[in-house]
C-alpha cells in the first residue's frame, strides 16, 4: 500500500470526509484529493498535522509500519473497528479480534440516534472504539445533529456489530447499523437498519459495588486480626 492509498484508507477509517480532514490540517478538500490520488505529496509539517488528525504515527502514515517493525520488516494490519495498526491478532486499543480471512460483503455504518449528554466518558468511548482524535470526538458530541451521530462507517458486518456491542449503552442508548453504500452522511444517518444491533458486551471487572464489598470484607478480616 502506497502513501496516498494509506492516507485515503486511514481517513475513511476515521470517518472523515476529505473536506473534514482538510479543515483539521488547514488545507482545502482539493489538496486532500490530490494527496489521495497520488498527484502530489504533503510536506513534512503537513504530514505531522495529518498524523495528529488521524491518530497515527508518522512512521505508519509514511512508511506503513511502526518504529518497532523496522527490525523484522513486518507491516502491522489495520484494525477494522478503530483503524489503528495492530501487530498481533487482537487490537491493543479496542480489543477487536482480527479476522483470519479477508472481509467480504457489504459495508456498514454505526449511527447513534440519541446521546444523553457530553461527558469525558463519552469522548473516551469514541476515542477508544471509533479511533477518533480527542478533539474530533469532543466537537462531535457538542454539536449533535437532529438525525443522530455518525460514529463509524465503511465497516464489515462483524466490525460494526463489535463496535455497537462495546459502546456504553448508557452514553449511546439508541444505536443503529445501516448499510453504507457511499452516501453522504446526511443520507446515511436517515437510512433504516440493515442488521440487528447485538446485545451490549459484558463488562469485565468487579464494578463499583464489587469494590465496596471487597473493602467491607477486608475491614472485617482486619478486625479479627
Amino acid at each position: 500500500m502506497e502513501f496516498h492509498e494509506r492516507l485515503s484508507f486511514l481517513r475513511k477509517a476515521a470517518g472523515l470526509t476529505q473536506e473534514q480532514l482538510g479543515a483539521r490540517v488547514g488545507v482545502t478538500r482539493q489538496a486532500v484529493s490530490k494527496w489521495e490520488s497520488g498527484q502530489v505529496s504533503p510536506d513534512a509539517a503537513t504530514v505531522a498535522r495529518l498524523c495528529g488528525a488521524l491518530n497515527v504515527s508518522a512512521d505508519f502514515l509514511v512508511l506503513g509500519r511502526e518504529p518497532a517493525d523496522t527490525e523484522d520488516g513486518c507491516e502491522p494490519e489495520i484494525c477494522p473497528v478503530c483503524g489503528r495498526p495492530v501487530e498481533g491478532s487482537i487490537c491493543p486499543v479496542c480489543g477487536f479480534p482480527l479476522p483470519a480471512a479477508p472481509p467480504r460483503g457489504p459495508r456498514y455504518a454505526v449511527i447513534s440516534l440519541s446521546q444523553f449528554y457530553y461527558s469525558t466518558p463519552s469522548v473516551s468511548q469514541l476515542v477508544r472504539y471509533c479511533g477518533m482524535p480527542h478533539e474530533q470526538a469532543t466537537a462531535l458530541l457538542q454539536e449533535v445533529p437532529a438525525a443522530g451521530l455518525l460514529l463509524r462507517r465503511d465497516l464489515t458486518d462483524s466490525a460494526a456489530q463489535y463496535l455497537a456491542s462495546h459502546l456504553d449503552r448508557g452514553l449511546f442508548p439508541a444505536l443503529r447499523i445501516v448499510q453504507d453504500e457511499g452516501e453522504p452522511e446526511a443520507v446515511l444517518r436517515n437510512k433504516p437498519p440493515a442488521i440487528e444491533v447485538p446485545p451490549a458486551a459484558k463488562k469485565s471487572g468487579v464494578g463499583f459495588w464489587g469494590v465496596v464489598l471487597a473493602v467491607i470484607v477486608a475491614l472485617l478480616i482486619l478486625s479479627f486480626l
